[in-house]
Parts: structure tokens; C-alpha cells; sequence
């Protein structure tokens, strides 16, 4: 008979009482590799079987069951192996490792929800005079707000400039802090101003005064990746900016804007890009009237996790990957705003249509380098009247936009001349015009090539 060989292998084993538990833990199972002095696969298990019964261990499974030459082979060599059958005699021809406890699965933790950092909400001017509601302010912007120097200064109602200068020339385009009284003047004024004016905005604040100005005024100029030599003026007050800003700016810097804020409100408006998680009944689309928006607001407010991460971080800068979201979003809005100013022109389209429209010349001017409003408005004309596959049909068109030695702006001119020539080949063209065996037998247009006229 030839000699016996050493065996390795890992096995699963359960203790039959607490006294047999070879470990600290109060698990029941634990895992562990064991060396064996055996003569094949079967000899080792029942060396095993008996090692373990006489310890008060169950055998639940056993795998990994190999000489220990093979698994040098292919998992290298290990020194705590070798020591374990070198350790392994005719006697005890078992050595165990480290025992390894199975411990129980915790039990599943209760998850608390997630708090979102913002949270958005519509309410109603009579709603932010409820009961336990903290005083209003508003923050009126004297550019899109002209009477607003005068009301103010006429009322008796606590105000102040957020500007530092006093000439009237200066402080009639300034932005003004006003307290709201819920029977007062100031109120009346504000609730009626439409909303597609962008006014201004609300702020619910138990700051006094004083306290609210000095906070604001350091948030009238911010530094941007725009100019890396001095801050840009910042239209916090523009309840369209507001609303961006809410959702651009880390919500840290979000929260030491509203240090002293309950929560900002704006005016709802068509020209406004509303967060997803907004939920507007009824919804207010580009075309909503405005008689059906007035009155309605949206309120803007902040977790206590997202203020708590504030406490000590009260200045900033608007960061880079900040700043391109200001910009997506400014952008979105340019795009509404042109949409929006070319329904008089087309009064049969729709607003999805129009946007639509808009969206595709905004593509155009990307792929032939007009990016300017006038330029993308040219490019929007003529999607609407020839249609998504702008220039495809209108070769003149095509070699103005594919010329590159005409700057932006020449392209824009020579494309604003060709259109009344373009909307009588368009006009003229077949239906069917892709179709020439169609076009032959047409009497009733005649066959126009743009090219060729």
C-alpha cells in the first residue's frame, strides 16, 4: 500500500452544543481549511468525519478537496498549509485551521426616507399670510420693475436699496427690499404686477431689516468661471435666475444663500425652467394664458441636512460644472423666449411647434456657426416655412450656410435676402418633388428647380 499523502480542503461545520464551539462568537457554524494525512479523497473524509464527531462538530459540507501539491500548483504555495500537514501524523492525521464563525444576518436596518436637499411646492399669496407663517419680504427688481424707486419710496412700508449708491439714476434700476403686510398697499401692487413682468420674488425671513440687506447685498455680485479677474453682477432677484439657482447651485451654497430664509417664492411664469420633481396642477406650459397664471407661486425650500452642511461655509463662488448648469438652463429659457416672441408671426402654430422649431435651428447653428438670438431666429423662420430638412431642398440656402468664408453675421444677412425668393420656389415646388417620373405628370404646377433657376 503506498503511503498516505497530504490532503487539503475547506469545510462548513455546525457545533451540536454551545460547549462544543471552538470559537468566541455565539454562531452556531463556522468555516475553516483543513490539512489531512490520507491516502485518497474518501479516506479523507472519513478521517474528517471522525475528528469531528469526536469534538461535538457536524459535517455540513466539504469542498475544495485536494493533495496539497495540487493546490500549490495552481493557487501558489502558503506557508499556514504547509505548517497545518507538517503538523499531521498517523495519529492525528487531522489538523483544523482557523475556525471562521458564520454569523447570523444582522437584521435589515430601517432606512430613514431621503430628505431631498430642495424641495419645491405651489402655494398662493393668502397661503403665506396663514397662521405661523413668518413675515414676507420681497426683493423688487428695479430694471424689469420701473415704478418700484417711487411706490417704495412713497410707503410707508420698512424698505431699503440693496445698493449702496443714492443717486436716482442708479437706485430706479437698483433692486429694493420691501416688508409685506398682508392688508397693505405694497401687497395689492405686488399680487397684481403680471407675472410675466419678472418683478421680483419673495422671501419668508424673521430677520429684521437691516440684517436681510446686509446678507442680500453680498450675494449682488458673485464670481464665476466667466471672468476670473472680478465678480459679475448676480439677478438673484429675477425670479427666473431664482429658480435657476436653485436648481444650479450645490445645495451647500444653496443653503448659505438662505441663511436667514425660511424659503423663497417666485412668480410662476411660462419662461421659467420648472425642476422636475415641481408638480404644477393645472401644468404651466409656454402657451398657458396668463390669466391662468397669475396669482400662482412656487416656493422653494431647504432641508435641515442641506442647511446643517452650511453652518461654517458661508462664502463661495460659483463652480465650474455650477456655472454650465446656470448656462443649460439660461439657455432652455432664450430658446422658450424666442419660441414665445414668434407666435404673432405664426399664429397658426402651436407652442411645442414653435419650440420644436426652435430647437432644430438651434441644431442648425451649431452644425454652421450661428449662434446669435437674430441668427437662430433667422434659422427658426426657416424651419418653419420649409420645414426639419432645412437646407436640404433649398440649394442657395445650403451654399450660404456651407460657405466658409462668410462670417456668422453675412450669413445671416444673405439668408434673411434669399427667404422671399426661397418662399416662392417653396411655393412652387411639387408635393412630390423627390418623385421626378411624379413631377413629369403634374399639369397643374410647374416643375421648378431652385438650382437651376
Amino acid at each position: 500500500m503506498s503511503p498516505p499523502d497530504y490532503w487539503v480542503a475547506r469545510c462548513h461545520v455546525a457545533a451540536l452544543s454551545p460547549q462544543a464551539r471552538r470559537w468566541e462568537e455565539t454562531a452556531d457554524e463556522a468555516v475553516m481549511s483543513v490539512a489531512v494525512l490520507a491516502h485518497d479523497e474518501e479516506d479523507v473524509r472519513q478521517h474528517l468525519q471522525r475528528r469531528l464527531h469526536d469534538d461535538g462538530l457536524a459535517l455540513l459540507r466539504l469542498d475544495a478537496v485536494e493533495t496539497l501539491l495540487q493546490r500549490f500548483r495552481h493557487q501558489g504555495m502558503a506557508q499556514t498549509l504547509v505548517e497545518m500537514a507538517h503538523a499531521t501524523t498517523e495519529r492525528e492525521p487531522v489538523v483544523y485551521g482557523e475556525l471562521v464563525p458564520l454569523l447570523p444576518d444582522p437584521e435589515p436596518e430601517i432606512v430613514e426616507p431621503i430628505i431631498p436637499p430642495v424641495s419645491y411646492a405651489e402655494t398662493t399669496w393668502d397661503a403665506l399670510f396663514g397662521p405661523h407663517q413668518p413675515p414676507l419680504w420681497a426683493v423688487v427688481d428695479g430694471i424689469n420693475c420701473r415704478e418700484a424707486r417711487q411706490r417704495l419710496l412713497a410707503s410707508d412700508a420698512q424698505h431699503a436699496c440693496l445698493y449702496a449708491a443714492t443717486d436716482a439714476a442708479t437706485q430706479t434700476n437698483a433692486p429694493w427690499l420691501v416688508r409685506i403686510e398682508a392688508d397693505s398697499d405694497i401687497r395689492a401692487w405686488l399680487e397684481n404686477l403680471p407675472h410675466d413682468q419678472h418683478w421680483g420674488i419673495l422671501l419668508q425671513s424673521t430677520a429684521t431689516l437691516k440684517q436681510l440687506r446686509l446678507h442680500l447685498r453680498k450675494f449682488t455680485m458673485l464670481w464665476t468661471p466667466a471672468n476670473a479677474q472680478a465678480p459679475v453682477y448676480f439677478r438673484f432677484y429675477d425670479p427666473r435666475v431664482a429658480l435657476d439657482m436653485s436648481q444650479a447651485l450645490e445645495p451647500w451654497k444653496l443653503a448659505a444663500f438662505m441663511a436667514p430664509l425660511r424659503s423663497i417664492i417666485v412668480p410662476a411664469s411660462p419662461l421659467m425652467v420648472f425642476p422636475s420633481d415641481l408638480t404644477l396642477a393645472p401644468p404651466v406650459e409656454l402657451d398657458t394664458p396668463a390669466s391662468e397664471i397669475q396669482g400662482r407661486l412656487t416656493q422653494v425650500s431647504l432641508s435641515e441636512q442641506a442647511r446643517e452642511a452650511c453652518r461654517h461655509r458661508r462664502q463661495f463662488a460659483v463652480g465650474q460644472d455650477e456655472f454650465a448648469r446656470f448656462g443649460a438652463l439660461m439657455q432652455q429659457r432664450a430658446q422658450a423666449a424666442l419660441a414665445l416672441s414668434m407666435t404673432p408671426q405664426y399664429p397658426q402654430k402651436t407652442a411645442q411647434q414653435l419650440l420644436s422649431a426652435v430647437h432644430t435651428a438651434v441644431q442648425l447653428g451649431q452644425r454652421y456657426s450661428l449662434a446669435s438670438k437674430k441668427q437662430t431666429r433667422t434659422l427658426t423662420t426657416c424651419v418653419l416655412e420649409f420645414g426639419n430638412h432645412f437646407p436640404a431642398q433649398q440649394d442657395e440656402a445650403r451654399q450660404i450656410l456651407e460657405n466658409p468664408k462668410l462670417a456668422a453675421w453675412r450669413k445671416r444677412d444673405r439668408l434673411e435676402a434669399w427667404l422671399p425668393r426661397g418662399r416662392v420656389y417653396h411655393a412652387l415646388r411639387p408635393p412630390y418633388s423627390s418623385d421626378e417620373e411624379a413631377m413629369q405628370q403634374d399639369n397643374f404646377r410647374p416643375i421648378v428647380n431652385e438650382g437651376q433657376s
